[in-house]
């Protein structure tokens, strides 16, 4: 429970869980900071963190817990961790149906902000500006409509389990991939 704790913490600072996918880096426009760079609206209220991923995908993610439900207060949002309690491993998933874009954007939130496409919607990535082998983190954050975002962190805990920066946020945006993936093929 103090890992799972620890990362809803690390995840409220905005700072934010085998196969990786990457994000591709993106020059930052109004519209991108807003979120209105994407290839469609995709409204995603009444949508849970926790059915976002298969699983088949969740074996994939080498995910080796049942799905934890939360609701996130910081972001007021529907949130679930997927677990490897041995890696010391997370993937947490949020569905934010009250907030911009803008709360992940350069002078916005703590760390480092880089813009990201992920299946064709922009975003951006937040990580620590500096690596801390004790946990590090990394979230992806994309504005799938106006007013609502998709993110997924990815985080490890402990020094025995970490992973260099750029895996992390790898595993992150794969993690949101994944789930992305699922709700447009839903239609």
């Amino acid at each position: 429970m103090a890992a799972v704790a620890f990362v809803a913490a690390m995840s409220a600072a905005g700072c934010t869980a085998s196969h990786v996918g990457t994000a591709s880096p993106q020059p930052m426009s109004s519209t991108t900071i807003g979120g209105g760079d994407r290839p469609r609206e995709l409204k995603i209220d009444g949508l849970k963190a926790c059915e976002l991923l298969t699983e088949a995908q969740r074996v994939e993610l080498v995910i080796t817990r049942p799905p934890h439900h939360r609701e996130d207060p910081i972001f007021e949002s529907d949130a679930c961790n997927f677990n490897n309690h041995t890696a010391s491993t997370t993937l947490s998933l949020y569905v934010m149906t009250r907030r911009d874009m803008r709360s992940f954007s350069p002078g916005e939130a703590n760390g480092v902000v880089r813009s990201v496409r992920v299946l064709g919607f922009s975003g951006f990535q937040v990580h620590p500006e500096e690596y801390v082998p004790l946990s590090p983190h990394c979230s992806v954050n994309i504005g799938v409509s106006e007013g609502q975002v998709l993110r997924a962190g990815y985080s490890t805990l402990g020094e025995e389990h970490a992973l260099p920066q750029d895996e992390v946020c790898r595993r992150a945006t794969r993690g949101l991939e994944m789930a992305l993936g699922n709700i447009l093929a839903k239609g």
